[in-house]
């Protein structure tokens, strides 16, 4: 990218009349800095680093002192939004996936290939900036406000067999997902297969993830214990469904809905606690060994 463009672009102010002309990779790690990358500041403290990796141009939205004359030095007043600017005029014309948050975590877990791009965070916009093939995902709906080439993931029919609270049965294999999330996985399913994409059956989600426990509030083995924390759950359109799920399949057991006011009802006797919105952190168990004091 022309460094002309680049500072019209996102609003930037060139500090300098630098002798290179265009930049050729985006980051803000200074790690990732090689000859022609743009590098965006986090800390004043990398810069030095970056100039010495090969970096063409620094944006920052701090005050900075220019080091190397010969490269761009761009003040920008923020540097997350210059970040999304340059992201929206990359993928201008690229096509863009919308679906759904639970979708877009089985989607992350199960991908296996490096130009299928699940939007969560800067280093995933930095990845979309960087890469000419690409699948990107979002289950942002400000996207369809801005991009025309956004379509929504579509389902298809699947064989999914239940083999429990947490886990089904798929092609043979079994897998680590709550039946309650079939229609979801079947979008998944059906965006890999679309596209002719790798993936792995071999996941969990954070969503619906048992931690089987021991009376000291141990983590044990799966299946090892009467008390299973489930975590990951938060009230929101998707808890309904997950409610009926849980009291349709925990009908014989002793089951209590945790959130952050009533956290003592894990110190009463229940098989299932489903945590609301809030955290568990199991205690670590201690490996007995063979000669204790």
């Amino acid at each position: 990218m022309k460094i002309e463009t680049l500072v019209n672009l996102i609003g930037g102010e060139l500090l300098n009349s630098p002798y290179i002309s265009e930049v050729v990779h985006f980051t803000d790690d200074v790690e990732d800095v090689n000859r022609g990358s743009c590098f965006f500041v986090k800390k004043i403290s990398d810069i030095p680093q970056a100039i010495k990796n090969g970096a063409y141009a620094i944006i920052a939205d701090k005050d900075i002192s220019i080091l190397d004359k010969e490269i761009a030095w761009i003040k920008v007043e923020n540097v997350k939004k210059a970040l999304f600017n340059i992201f929206k005029y990359e993928n201008i014309t690229n096509q863009i996936y919308f679906t759904d948050e639970i979708t877009l975590s089985i989607i992350k877990k199960m991908n296996l290939e490096k130009k299928v791009i699940v939007l969560k965070n800067d280093e995933d916009f930095f990845k979309a900036i960087n890469l000419r093939e690409k699948y990107i995902l979002t289950d942002n709906k400000k996207f369809k406000e801005i991009f025309a080439n956004i379509v929504d993931l579509k389902s298809k029919n699947i064989k999914l067999i239940q083999k429990g609270l947490f886990r089904c049965e798929f092609n043979q294999e079994e897998i680590k997902i709550p039946f309650v999330y079939k229609n979801f996985f079947a979008k998944a399913l059906n965006f890999f297969d679309t596209y002719d994409l790798k993936y792995t059956l071999d996941f969990e989600i954070e969503r619906f993830k048992p931690v089987f426990i021991n009376a000291l509030f141990e983590e044990v083995e799966f299946g090892k214990s009467e008390k299973v924390v489930i975590t990951g759950i938060k009230n929101d359109k998707f808890f309904f469904d997950e409610l009926n799920y849980i009291i349709e399949n925990t009908k014989y057991a002793k089951t209590v809905f945790i959130n952050n006011s009533n956290k003592t009802l894990l110190n009463k006797p229940f098989n299932f606690a489903v945590m609301v919105d809030c955290e568990f952190t199991p205690k670590i168990r201690e490996e007995k060994r063979f000669f204790n004091d």
